[in-house]
């Protein structure tokens, strides 16, 4: 039998004993007890006496920790790498509206490539001229539901977001209805709340779903808190959230979009808004715009895993509502709404993961309010 002889093992960073799966065992068949070997806990509360490299599900928030160095530290998951689902993508689509120079609801897809600054481009044309409906996506997929036509619409068009084209038909939502919120967490697109007329002609509290991947029907998914419309969504790959409303209202409410059910509450805005829109990268959920006693140029944040009140981001460069905002893994844009001067085609961008005021980015093809926005692939 062959014999190492070791007189001092440590972890790679040389800080401490290394963390082993299980208990080695010296020649008499017996565990070295001395070593580290790595537990896993799941609980709302820390666990104690922990040992470096356990592991802990903290169910109360939903986050994965590592003890090392005295402490839990959280262990970030990037659902953009390895092949997991992305809600998100390199290009920006910006869905119908009502323009200023059409005097009209219009056919119009445009896209901008968030990292990029200039004007946008035309994509292609949905199937039904309508403003105030919802847009989401899987990453490659963009879906676009609902809205105000002539009237009430349920149809649900999409896109592949790497392919310039018009949109096709993808099914329709529960009933015909407008001032939904959506999100996404790369499989589900999830809508919310809004105006429906088919059997309730009011504000309804109902979240409806479909998989993006397979055209069909919305399904029904759970309730919000209360009945509301034109709230902003945003989501990561696990959590989805609903913000203000009409009101306006300043609650922040949450679903897990792997699981139908019921939205909670999550915590409030910093200011009571609707009208205005959302962009979330992996972490950071942002809320632009809207309409408190009046239209607001604010940029509220939230790290989206953590319930809790917004802090304060930065300023838009002008005071809109009913504008829409998407985003690529590094910038947010948000585009249109209506000012004290009418229908804007003003694009403005921000960085994600660092407060500050937004700048131009460039225009949208014409003044329009009641668009809504997504992205995905570009290539």
């Amino acid at each position: 039998m062959t014999e190492i002889k070791v007189d001092n093992v440590q972890n790679a960073a040389g800080s401490g004993k290394p963390n082993f799966p299980v208990s080695p065992t010296h020649s008499a068949g017996s565990a070295l007890s001395t070593l580290n070997t790595y537990s896993y806990t799941s609980s709302g509360t820390e666990p104690s006496n922990p040992k470096n490299g356990a592991l802990w599900w903290d169910s109360a928030n939903d986050k994965v920790m590592v003890y090392i160095n005295s402490e839990f530290k959280e262990i970030q998951l990037n659902a953009s790498s390895g092949g997991g689902a992305v809600w998100y993508g390199a290009r920006a689509l910006f869905f119908s509206g009502y323009t200023t120079a059409a005097s009209a609801n219009v056919n119009t897809i445009q896209y901008v490539a968030p990292a990029t600054a200039g004007n946008a481009a035309d994509f292609g044309d949905v199937t039904v001229s309508r403003s105030d409906g919802a847009a989401c996506s899987n990453g490659t997929r963009a879906i676009f539901g609902g809205g105000y036509a002539s009237a009430l619409s349920n149809v649900i068009d999409y896109v592949t977001t790497a392919t310039t084209g018009n949109a096709q038909d993808f099914g329709d939502m529960l009933e015909t209805g407008s001032g939904h919120a959506a999100l996404s967490d790369g499989t589900k697109g999830v809508f919310a709340g809004g105006y429906m007329s088919t059997s309730s002609n009011a504000v309804v509290n109902t979240i409806q779903f479909v998989t993006i991947d397979t055209a069909g029907n919305m399904a029904d998914f759970g309730d919000l808190l209360a009945a509301q419309r034109r709230m902003a969504g945003t989501s990561d790959a696990t959590r989805g959230l609903f913000a203000g409303g009409e009101g306006p209202s300043n609650v922040i409410q949450y679903i897990t979009i792997a699981n139908t059910g019921n939205a909670t509450d999550f915590g409030d805005l910093t200011v009571s808004t609707q009208k205005q829109s959302g962009a979330s990268d992996a972490t950071r959920s942002l809320f632009m715009g809207g309409e408190a006693s009046g239209r607001v140029n604010t940029i509220m944040y939230v790290t989206t895993a953590n319930a809790g009140n917004a802090t304060d981001f930065g300023d838009l460069t002008e005071a809109t509502e009913s504008g829409s905002s998407t985003n690529d893994d590094i910038y947010a844009v948000r585009g249109g709404g209506g000012t004290s001067g009418g229908r804007t085609n003003v694009i403005d961008r921000v960085t994600i993961q660092t407060a500050g005021n937004a700048a131009d980015f460039g225009d949208l093809l014409a003044g329009n309010q009641g668009l809504r926005a997504s992205s995905g692939a570009a290539s």
